[in-house]
């Protein structure tokens, strides 16, 4: 895995009579935040790492089959992760974490002490979230 600025993910749209294209350099320029790994739902070594990670010595989570318990998750994350999973990724089930997001929450909450070539790309999790909701919508439309 390398660092790639240059990721070739667009989604394009349209939103009320306008032509919407979305790329992880436009969500960098929007946001600020900046471009780092992608992180891939098929990368499961880097989920795990994450997973491990995240949790202090304290902290003891409640595992599942797909990622961690959301309720077995610290104040504040529990709350963090479930806006995570409602409005980023647009997930079904509010009760698990699963291991990309548990990437996303491990970065937000040790940003600081993660070295700069292991800092996740938000900006491409974004551009990939948005990418996997259009999905879901195309495929919904195409069963009605």
């Amino acid at each position: 895995m390398a660092l790639n600025p240059q990721a070739r993910i667009t989604v394009t749209t349209m939103l009320k009579g306008f032509l919407i294209t979305i790329n992880p350099n436009v969500i960098t320029r929007v946001t600020t935040l900046p471009l780092g790994i992608q992180c891939r739902k098929e990368d499961k070594a880097n989920h795990m790492f994450a997973k491990k990670k995240i949790f202090l010595i304290d902290e003891n989570p409640i595992d599942d089959k797909n990622g961690v318990k959301r309720e077995s998750l610290p104040y504040p994350w529990d709350e963090v992760s479930c806006d995570i999973l409602q409005y980023i990724s647009c997930e079904g089930r509010l009760s698990v974490v699963y291991g990309y997001q548990l990437k996303l929450l491990h970065e937000l909450r040790s940003r600081d002490t993660v070295p700069i070539n292991q800092r996740l790309s938000v900006p491409y999790f974004i551009s990939q979230s948005i990418i996997d909701m259009s999905e879901k919508v195309k495929q919904g439309n195409n069963q009605q």
